[in-house]
């Protein structure tokens, strides 16, 4: 039996023409035997959508199912389409005018990716400053943002980085903040500068 549908489906393909009713019927057979043969079902909706049958948009989901590759469906679908229209640029002639018409003038995506990016690099957006006092002020602010953020576990790992002036620095802060373990930061700061005057 599946040695039969194969030579009725080979049959059928070899010469195929979507608007031969007789070869629609032969694939609607072999897919009542077979519904999940991908191949017969995208030949039987061609001959459904060639012959404008109301059963083509139920089969259609059906058929996208099984299809590993929909782009692949959606192309045999509408090859017809496609040739008629290359036909009729061929065999029709246009006036100039009515080229613009006729040509399809849809940029590819990754097309217009690469203008939005060239347009991007010759506009790029440029940080100017204008007064140099803002930038000072705006330095200044960081900075004490920066002390706040000073931490004990902060000024031993500069201690361990070998960064003996900031870890200082640091503990001065942490003088400042915690006076009560301002000895206790005293002491730190003697150690650094021991460990400084060594290297």
């Amino acid at each position: 039996m599946v040695k039969k549908s194969g030579n009725t489906f080979s049959k059928i393909i070899e010469g195929f023409d979507p608007m031969d009713s007789s070869k629609s019927l032969e694939l609607k057979k072999i897919l009542n035997s077979y519904p999940y043969f991908q191949s017969a079902s995208a030949y039987y909706l061609k001959t459904l959508k060639a012959q404008k049958k109301d059963s083509y948009h139920e089969l259609l989901p059906k058929t996208a199912i099984l299809t590993f590759n929909r782009s692949v469906l959606r192309n045999w679908l509408s090859s017809d389409e496609i040739k008629d229209n290359q036909e009729k640029i061929k065999t029709e002639k246009y006036s100039f005018l009515d080229w613009f018409d006729v040509i399809n003038d849809d940029i590819p995506r990754v097309d217009k990716k690469f203008d939005l990016i060239d347009e991007f690099i010759k506009n790029s957006p440029k940080i100017k400053i204008d007064n140099k006092s803002e930038v000072k002020s705006s330095f200044k602010t960081d900075q004490k943002i920066k002390d706040e953020l000073i931490t004990e576990t902060l000024a031993k790992i500069y201690v361990k980085q070998k960064k003996f002036n900031k870890a200082i620095k640091a503990y001065e802060i942490l003088s400042l903040k915690y006076p009560k373990k301002s000895s206790f930061f005293a002491d730190q700061i003697n150690d650094i500068k021991k460990l400084k005057s060594k290297e």
